[in-house]
């Protein structure tokens, strides 16, 4: 399975401002392709594919600001993000009760603010570098450090006033077990996650959440006092995007710490399959309270059930999601 290896580039970093000028870059040549898919749009006419965008741009200063196998890349991604579009609008019409807003058209990032994502293939990758312990990206003088010895591909990607490196490889999955033992999870607010078992000797587990929850109000009420101090056109600063990233990479770790304990709990007892209760939607009709509900609303659950996937596919426990009222209803007395 596909793993990530993050590295976190702020603005004091000695590569960022190389780093930011790439991002700029690439989102001069983002606005262009979504410019053009937009017009055809417009024209009621089918939107323009890669190989259609490529052939339009390749001669372009934005195409060829960057190298040709980023550029492409990015004119995929703006492919994947009209299809997207076109696929989430199909559904609306068909359904639109399981959608919160009517889905929009792809929108330009801000001529100055904005910056786009750079994805490095392995083509773009020096392999003598990587032979030597470093990721060295191509038409630039960028290396990090490494410890793969393959690697998929890099992406770096803009985070409020910072860079997040993410270099992609390959590792393999251990395989499942036998046996019909299994672990339930619910998923709460000052309870993270309650961990139950059919195996009478699992111990019942909760995952204290109170600490992103005091993480997150804490979060709030400074942001609301930071942007009551904003001139009244501006939406941002530094300070904000600084304070935001700082807990966004609280949460990211503390909910990396929970899954791993979780992880290593279930091995222990050689459980086999991973049930965790998870309701569509379920943070849009809630109401606990408006604190309550600011503080739900903010802890990211799905990624929460992200990282307990990969850790178990690795692990070889399977992972099911299923309605919540049935997970809620288990134990290891059934």
């Amino acid at each position: 399975m596909k793993l990530v290896q993050k590295h976190l580039i702020k603005f004091n970093h000695k590569n960022y401002s190389v780093i930011d000028k790439l991002g700029f870059l690439s989102k001069n040549l983002y606005n262009c392709a979504i410019y053009l898919n937009r017009q055809v749009f417009f024209s009621h006419q089918p939107f323009l594919t890669m190989t259609e965008l490529h052939h339009a741009l390749k001669m372009s200063p934005d195409y060829q600001a960057l190298p040709a196998k980023v550029s492409q890349l990015v004119l995929k991604q703006v492919e994947k993000t009209f299809k997207s579009y076109q696929k989430a609008k199909e559904q609306y019409k068909k359904s639109p009760d399981k959608f919160t807003g009517e889905p929009k058209l792809p929108r330009y990032k801000d001529k100055e603010k904005g910056r786009n994502v750079l994805t490095y293939n392995y083509q773009a990758i020096s392999k003598k570098a990587l032979k030597q312990g470093l990721i060295k990206l191509s038409g630039t003088n960028l290396e990090f450090k490494t410890n793969l010895k393959e690697v998929l591909e890099v992406r770096i990607i803009p985070k409020l006033g910072a860079y997040c490196l993410e270099i992609v490889y390959e590792q393999p999955s251990s395989s499942s077990q036998e046996g019909e033992r299994y672990a339930f999870i619910d998923l709460g607010l000052n309870n993270l996650a309650a961990v139950t078992s059919n195996i009478p000797e699992f111990q019942p587990t909760l995952v204290c959440g109170k600490a992103l929850k005091s993480c997150n109000q804490k979060y709030n009420k400074t942001l609301a006092k930071l942007k009551s101090e904003l001139p009244s056109l501006q939406k941002t600063s530094k300070t904000i995007q600084g304070l935001t990233l700082k807990r966004n990479c609280q949460v990211d770790y503390y909910l990396h710490t929970a899954s791993k304990y979780i992880i290593d709990k279930l091995l222990a007892h050689q459980i086999n399959l991973l049930v965790i209760g998870h309701n569509q939607g379920w943070k849009q009709n809630i109401n606990i309270g408006d604190r309550n509900n600011q503080s739900f609303v903010n802890i990211p659950h799905s990624r929460f059930i992200e990282q307990l996937t990969y850790k178990a596919n690795l692990v070889g426990i399977e992972v099911q999601t299923t309605n919540e009222s049935y997970t809620s209803k288990c134990s290891f007395l059934d």
